[in-house]
């Protein structure tokens, strides 16, 4: 279930004026558009119930906030206009802050020096000693963000995405090694794939020109743990493929054999949902 607040109180902050009848055509845009997504078949929704509710919850809670925020008192709303004359003979205070504020500054200087003779004494004394530190931080932090995906990031999600491309059309991203499938309204669903070499000079724009489920006419199970098209295969121009695989070889960047490889499950979800001569969209 979705948490719309932000979305919304970001959206309600642009109103100007921000009246409640501005608020209020707000909201049912926001109803509006849930409702498409919600009908949306090629999209899961657990519990539409659930995130009309929290559409709800959400209204609620921005209203109760700007209806606070109108009755709350002004600065100067409590002061009374008869203030001045019960203070008229009181003498003026005088500032018994400046002896602390004196300390603070103190010790505050005192601390900036033990720190900077701290550095001093610590800090490298030649610039080779400064590229051997540099080396020795940078090499793990460039492995560890060189590792795979999290588990996350792999699965089979809708996410924003702004493009030109029209609505169906499928773009891979060899670079970001990721495959979407554009939506309406700036979304698309987006697949994890790995890179087999036969694609290294894929690139342009190609068509689906062929549909092939298990592949090679093997045996149901055989073909889908062993070979190395998986359970389906969309070709494009130029007998380039999309298809599917074992998890392990689906997230490989460069094994020999094929090309644009996803996860089996993955390559069965979008081999039910993709039409014979569907655009794609290869960029490097």
């Amino acid at each position: 279930m979705a948490d719309y607040f932000p979305v919304l109180a970001r959206a309600v902050a642009t109103l100007n004026p921000n009246t409640r009848e501005q608020r209020h055509a707000l909201y049912d845009r926001a109803r509006k558009t849930l409702g498409e997504k919600l009908r949306d078949p090629t999209l899961s929704h657990p519990d539409p119930e659930a995130e009309r509710a929290a559409l709800e919850a959400a209204i609620r809670r921005i209203e109760g906030d700007a209806a606070r925020r109108a009755t709350a008192p002004g600065p100067n709303q409590d002061y009374a206009a008869d203030a001045a004359p019960r203070y008229r003979d009181i003498p003026p205070l005088r500032d018994t802050r400046k002896p602390l504020r004196i300390v603070a500054g103190a010790l505050v200087a005192a601390l900036i020096l033990g720190a900077g003779m701290a550095a001093y004494h610590f800090w490298p004394r030649t610039l080779s000693d400064v590229r051997t530190i540099a080396s020795q931080i940078s090499v793990p932090a460039t492995a560890e963000l060189s590792d795979t995906k999290s588990d996350f990031v792999r699965l089979r999600q809708l996410v924003y995405y702004r493009t030109n491309q029209p609505v169906g059309t499928i773009v891979v991203d060899k670079t970001q090694t990721f495959l979407y499938v554009v939506r309406p309204n700036l979304s698309a669903l987006r697949y994890n794939i790995g890179l087999g070499t036969e694609c290294n000079a894929l690139a342009g724009l190609y068509h689906v020109v062929r549909k092939e489920e298990l592949p090679g006419n093997q045996p149901a199970q055989k073909s889908v743990d062993t070979n190395p098209f998986g359970a389906r295969v969309l070709y494009l121009d130029k007998e380039y493929r999309i298809h599917g695989s074992n998890p392990a070889a689906a997230t490989a960047r460069s094994l020999p054999e094929g090309c644009i490889r996803l996860v089996n499950d993955d390559v069965i979800y979008l081999y039910d949902r993709t039409p014979l001569e569907s655009r794609v969209v290869v960029s490097n």
